[in-house]
């Protein structure tokens, strides 16, 4: 998956991958001192506010043993997601697992079967001259037929994330009718990715992609502020691209 080159190329001032968090060695891999390399981007594993493009400093702990650490995901043999997520395996918590499956970014605590993970993050590549916005009108055909010519983008301000963000929602006759067909129930509109009333879910636009949040509880085992995607150059140096 190369939806990240043109991005990568035409970031000029994008940063090192070890800047901060974990230098580059003169053979191109990283040094940590206080942790862990991860196998991908050989990244260090202490989740250093450097290494992403923003972290949200007001995400509270799940429980106090619990630390934050770098995670990774490959998309292609030159592109990886990273971002930071919570540990807490030290409470004796499960450890979970994150995998990129098929454009999604996935979440399991060990042990799980693959195959009910849990969806974290889509990640949709943009066409030639595409906006975030248009990639997610495209999501309506899975939206019930009604209902396709009814919702509409909604720009919301969405706390610490680095990219514009909106919603997938009804305009107000449909919601309305939604409103009384359900009778004061939590309902849904505008397909998988439009509204929830159970979850929390919007989009954000990034260059070359547009991605869409799942955030199924109030304190998410990972900040969604931090997804950075990272691009391997031809010299094998890991950089952050967007």
């Amino acid at each position: 998956m190369l939806l990240l080159a043109s991005a990568c190329d035409q970031d000029a001032s994008r940063t090192s991958a070890g800047s901060g968090g974990g230098g580059i060695s003169g053979t191109g891999g990283f040094t940590c001192p206080s942790g862990a390399t991860l196998p991908v981007t050989g990244l260090c594993n202490t989740a250093d506010p450097s290494l992403f493009l923003a972290v949200d400093e007001r995400l509270e702990m799940l429980a106090d043993r619990c630390v934050w650490r770098t995670e990774e995901a490959a998309l292609s043999d030159s592109d990886a997601l990273v971002f930071r997520a919570q540990d807490c395996t030290g409470g004796g918590w499960v450890r979970t697992i994150y995998s990129h499956v098929s454009g999604y970014l996935k979440h399991r605590m060990d042990g799980t079967p693959e195959d009910q993970a849990e969806f974290a993050l889509q990640i949709i590549p943009l066409g030639p001259n595409e906006t975030p916005q248009q990639a997610a009108l495209k999501t309506l055909s899975q939206a019930p037929e009604d209902q396709r010519t009814r919702c509409h983008i909604e720009a919301i301000d969405r706390r610490g994330i680095s990219g514009p963000t909106f919603i997938l929602t009804p305009i107000a006759d449909l919601r309305e009718e939604l409103e009384l067909w359900s009778d004061g129930e939590a309902f849904d509109a505008c397909g998988p990715n439009g509204l929830s009333m159970t979850v929390e879910q919007f989009w954000e636009g990034r260059p070359g992609v547009a991605l869409f949040h799942i955030l199924r509880d109030d304190l998410p085992q990972w900040d969604p502020s931090s997804f950075t995607f990272y691009h391997r150059g031809a010299d094998g140096h890991w950089a952050k691209a967007s």
